[in-house]
């Protein structure tokens, strides 16, 4: 599975952007962790092994440019 989470120009906060990498398998994992937040106020945490997790993998995929985010949390807010 490939899921993983970078920023760009993460020190300027107005320029920053973030690129969520996956392949299909990630991006089945990512449906059933949003499906599953669906009709709830609750929250998923999702990790890279350096931050003891297995969710998000450590493979870079948007080059030199891109740093890693170790830690994605998806929050569902009740509206």
């Amino acid at each position: 599975m490939l899921l993983t989470l970078e920023i760009k120009d993460g020190a300027k906060p107005s320029e920053a952007e973030a690129a969520l990498c996956f392949d299909d398998e990630g991006l089945d994992f990512l449906i059933e962790k949003l499906t599953r937040l669906r009709g709830k106020q609750d929250h998923e945490h999702l990790m890279t092994p350096s931050w003891a997790g297995s969710e998000l993998t450590e493979v870079k995929q948007g080059g030199a440019e891109y740093g890693l985010i170790n830690h994605l949390r998806l929050v569902k807010l009740h509206r």
